[in-house]
C-alpha cells in the first residue's frame, strides 16, 4: 500500500533545510552544473538580459545568472531571507535579483524572460499545472530564449520501513510521457534531451530511499 505524504510536510522540510543552511539527499547545495554552466557561457547578446529562476532553493542558480548580467526573478515558496543573507553585502549584481515569495505554479509568467530555470522542483507539481506554466513560457518567448529544467521521471520513494511514498499532487511522469510533453510543448525550438539515472540513500539504512530518471532539458528558440 501506497503512503501518502502531503505537499505541506514537503514544503516544511526545504523551508527548514534552506533556513539552516543544511544540504539534503539531493545535494540541495550543490554547485551549478556543467551542462547549466555550457548553456550559460554560450548565450549572445540577442537573449533578453532577463532571467526567471522557478524554484531558487539554496539561491544558486539564481546568483549565476545576476553575476552573468541578468535580471532574475527568483520564485520559491520559502522565505526569501536566506537568499537575501546570502547576497547582503555583495557586488552590484545583487541588485539584479527580485526574490519572490510564492510556489511555482502559482507565479504567473506575464513577460518575455530570456532564460528559464527549474531545477527539481517541477515534478513535485501537478501535471496540469507544469504544462500550462512551460506553455506560457514559450507563449511569451519572442526569440533568442532559452529554457533549462531538471525534472526527476519515474520516480520510487521508500520510507525506511520500506513503505512505498507518494506525495500529493505530484506529477508523476513517466520518461516516455515526458518526453512526449516536452516536445509537444517545444515543438519548433531547438531541443536537447538528457537523460540519467539518479539515486539517494537512507542515511540511517543505506538503502536507496529514492530512485528516479533525471530528464535534462534545454530548449532554445532562436526565431528573431
Amino acid at each position: 500500500m501506497n503512503q501518502p505524504v502531503s505537499r505541506a510536510s514537503v514544503h516544511a522540510f526545504y523551508a527548514d533545510a534552506i533556513r539552516r543552511g543544511r544540504n539534503t539527499a539531493e545535494n540541495l547545495q550543490a554547485a551549478t552544473s556543467e551542462r547549466f554552466n555550457t548553456l550559460l557561457a554560450s548565450i549572445g547578446d540577442a537573449t533578453p538580459r532577463t532571467a526567471l529562476d522557478l524554484g531558487y532553493g539554496a539561491g544558486t542558480y539564481t546568483i549565476a545568472l545576476a553575476r552573468a548580467g541578468f535580471r532574475v526573478v527568483a520564485v520559491d515558496q520559502v522565505p526569501s531571507d536566506s537568499l537575501l543573507q546570502r547576497i547582503d553585502g555583495t557586488s552590484d549584481w545583487a541588485d539584479r535579483i527580485e526574490p519572490r515569495e510564492c510556489l511555482a505554479e502559482d507565479f504567473a509568467i506575464d513577460q518575455d524572460f530570456g532564460v528559464i530555470v527549474a531545477k527539481d522542483v517541477l515534478h513535485y507539481v501537478a501535471r496540469r499545472d507544469v504544462e500550462s506554466l512551460l506553455t506560457t513560457a514559450v507563449a511569451h518567448a519572442r526569440g533568442a530564449n532559452y529554457h533549462y529544467l531538471e525534472v526527476f521521471t519515474g520516480i520510487s520513494r521508500r520510507s525506511a520501513d520500506g513503505q512505498v511514498l507518494c506525495i500529493e499532487g505530484e506529477a508523476g511522469y513517466s520518461p516516455d510521457f515526458f518526453r512526449h510533453v516536452i516536445e509537444r510543448i517545444y515543438d519548433g525550438w531547438d531541443l536537447t534531451l538528457l537523460w540519467s539515472e539518479h539515486a539517494e540513500q537512507d542515511s540511517r539504512t543505506g538503502r536507496n530511499c529514492f530512485e528516479a530518471i533525471r530528464a535534462t532539458v534545454i530548449a532554445a528558440n532562436r526565431a528573431t
